[in-house]
């Protein structure tokens, strides 16, 4: 391997690795603020959060491997550019072709490394994510449960509401309404806890007071109590599909539905953008002596928000076909792959014109 080789491919991948590290804090700050958000409202339990936060990585590298691809690239080369480095490789016989086969051999491992998680690790991603709210919703089933509000029971079996629930699961000033075919049963009591018993498990109270058919307009009964055990409803796991996207690959092949086949079109698409985006940003990091060095990221941000964009619609449209399968999304990519190997033409052209102006 040439020096020239070496110098280009660190300045790549530490660019690389930089813009990917940066773009994974903001997806890690997003997704954890939200999922802690659910933690509090009690729709997950937050004994699972981390590993959730963890199984979420694969589908945002999903989307932000070729956006990636597209900043690294378009910083390092434009760094080159700025410095007048390009200019004097240019002079020494070093053409756009020798950077372009540089640029597309730094990809290629970029690529398949999309290619693994589109086909297989973000599958699999959300397929585990799925599992583990399940098993933690009937593992933990009092991870749910948040102070000061009313929580639904499991399989709509009433309603608790605790002023203070404690990590070791001591509540205070408890309300409590049961359901039951038709019984209709409301409690207070100041003290509480959950137990174990018999494998089951069971709220107990102390020192309260039950009112029965108070709200079915039955005759009312009035009990005191010193410890009351009422079992809280099974909670079972909701065996649901899986989505599309959380299906293998292997299935999505076999099927001849065109939602499982524009599935597998984009998990192909989105791994052959990065090559792609790439060249394109090897094209748009071109930089004049008075121009910055981030003179035309913007325009790369909004190529890619369309490029996106443009294989969202076309996936959705296939779905409700409005779009036809055969051609499906594979003309994006070698669109703008067209586009990026003509886009030198396209500058020299504007250079010309301006020059001509003034």
């Amino acid at each position: 391997m040439r020096i020239l080789d070496k110098y280009l491919y660190k300045e790549l991948s530490l660019t690389f690795m930089a813009v990917l590290a940066v773009l994974l804090l903001i997806m890690f700050g997003t997704e954890t603020t939200r999922l802690l958000a659910m933690a509090v409202e009690g729709k997950l339990p937050p004994s699972i959060v981390m590993h959730v936060l963890m199984l979420k990585i694969p589908p945002a590298l999903e989307l932000i491997l070729p956006l990636v691809a597209l900043l690294s690239v378009m910083l390092a080369m434009g760094r080159l550019y700025q410095d007048q480095e390009v200019v004097v490789l240019n002079s020494c016989g070093v053409g756009e072709a020798y950077f372009q086969g540089r640029v597309a051999w730094f990809l290629l491992p970029v690529m398949l490394l999309t290619l693994f998680v589109t086909l297989w690790l973000s599958p699999w991603s959300l397929q585990k994510e799925r599992e583990l709210i399940a098993q933690a919703q009937v593992s933990a089933p009092l991870a749910g449960l948040v102070a000061g509000r009313f929580n639904s029971l499991p399989q709509s079996g009433g309603v608790l509401y605790a002023k203070e629930i404690n990590t070791n699961g001591r509540l205070k000033d408890i309300w409590i309404r049961l359901q039951e075919n038709d019984r209709d049963v409301v409690m207070l009591a100041p003290r509480g806890h959950f137990e174990w018993i018999n494998g089951r498990l069971a709220l107990v109270l102390l020192n309260g007071q039950s009112y029965e058919g108070l709200l079915l307009g039955q005759l009312l009964t009035v009990r005191q109590f010193e410890r009351f055990e009422g079992f809280l409803p099974e909670l079972e796991v909701v065996t649901s599909r899986p989505s599309v996207a959380a299906m293998p690959s292997f299935e999505l092949w076999q099927s001849d539905q065109p939602v499982m086949q524009i599935a597998l079109q984009w998990r192909l698409v989105v791994p052959l953008s990065v090559l792609v985006l790439g060249l394109l940003a090897l094209k748009l990091s071109k930089t004049g002596p008075r121009e910055g060095r981030f003179a035309k990221v913007f325009i790369a941000i909004v190529l890619y928000v369309f490029y996106m964009q443009t294989l969202i619609t076309l996936s959705d449209r296939v779905k409700t076909e409005q779009w036809p399968l055969w051609l499906g999304l594979w003309w994006v990519p070698l669109v703008f792959l067209v586009f990026a190997l003509k886009t030198e033409r396209w500058l020299k052209i504007k250079s010309v014109a301006k020059f001509r102006e003034v």
